[in-house]
């Protein structure tokens, strides 16, 4: 299952049996690879961009879907039974919503559940760090899990879809960052499952991921809130990813995302559109205070002689 082919194979398979009108999928492979291996699949139709053109993909083929709600997934990512259908419903409920996030659930290659709310998983952010009821109309949140969401077609066009200069990482947090500025909702909905196939060796916190994080994160506190509470988040959020690529002996991956942060922000400049100062406090529940949580719980897992907490669901502004 570590082949990427053959996580694509589960998905493909999983979204046949599931209420999807369409499946779309982008490959970002240079030699057309993705394509001709999902093609037999009777609902899907593919994107090829030519290149490997990062979060782009994902809204290219938002402005070719035929449907007004976006199921948005990742190649080793699948909604279970009854994830859709609930998703769904939420949208129909409230018409002011514009992303339902639904639960992501870490699973090895035997399909064994491995992460699902342990300190540092999207659930455990989602509910800021507490064991809350979940209401039937969800949880407001300032994020989502891209890869397994639904989101509302029209709102997310016209606020242009993810902001394709981060690549990859950050783009949730700043989609719903902007969302929330265009008077729609984000909410949380941890009936809604779905599976992350995670088998051994498969993981996240590259160099690179690493790197354009720390960029990401840079950026996106300059683009979106005001100067004044930008002058400390920057260097607030880039003292916590020091830390984290110290941690995971990869100190050079802060050192060039800052660089590149400073060096190229002249392609971003155009697009500061700072939220106002009173809903600053909704694009950010607790952000700050769970990722001192964060820190502790890591470094008292440490001394204890026991591997850090995962940081795998610490999207954007959080991972």
């Amino acid at each position: 299952m570590g082949d990427r082919n053959e996580m694509l194979r589960v998905v493909l398979d999983r979204l046949d049996d599931l209420p999807v009108g369409e499946v779309l999928v982008v490959d970002n492979s240079e030699d057309g690879g993705v394509a001709a291996f999902a093609r037999p699949w009777p609902k899907v139709r593919v994107v090829e961009p030519g290149r490997n053109v990062g979060i782009a993909g994902r809204n290219i083929a938002a402005r070719e879907a035929a449907h007004g709600l976006l199921l948005m997934l990742e190649d080793d990512a699948y909604p279970l039974p009854g994830a859709v259908e609930a998703l769904v419903d939420a949208m129909e409920r409230d018409t002011g919503l514009a992303v339902a996030g639904g639960l992501v659930r870490d699973v090895d290659g035997e399909g064994r559940v491995t992460l699902v709310d342990e300190v540092g998983t999207f659930d455990w952010f989602l509910r800021a760090g507490r064991s809350v009821e979940v209401p039937a109309e969800g949880l407001p949140v300032d994020f989502f899990a891209e890869g397994c969401s639904l989101i509302r077609r029209d709102p997310y066009l016209e606020v242009g879809g993810f902001f394709e200069p981060y690549f990859f990482t950050v783009s949730e947090v700043d989609l719903a960052t902007r969302l929330l500025a265009a008077g729609w909702d984000v909410r949380y909905f941890p009936a809604a499952a779905f599976d992350h196939m995670k088998p051994e060796g498969h993981g996240e916190g590259s160099k690179l991921s690493l790197r354009y994080r720390v960029r990401n994160n840079a950026w996106y506190f300059w683009l979106r809130f005001p100067a004044a509470q930008a002058a400390w988040r920057i260097p607030a959020y880039g003292l916590f990813d020091l830390i984290e690529c110290s941690y995971r002996r990869m100190p050079g991956a802060w050192f060039r995302g800052m660089w590149e942060a400073w060096r190229d922000r002249g392609s971003v400049r155009a697009h500061r559109d700072p939220v106002p100062r009173a809903l600053i406090r909704r694009v950010e529940i607790n952000r700050g205070r769970l990722h001192l949580r964060l820190l502790v719980e890591g470094l008292r897992k440490r001394l204890l002689g026991r591997p850090a907490a995962s940081r795998r669901s610490t999207p954007g502004a959080r991972g």
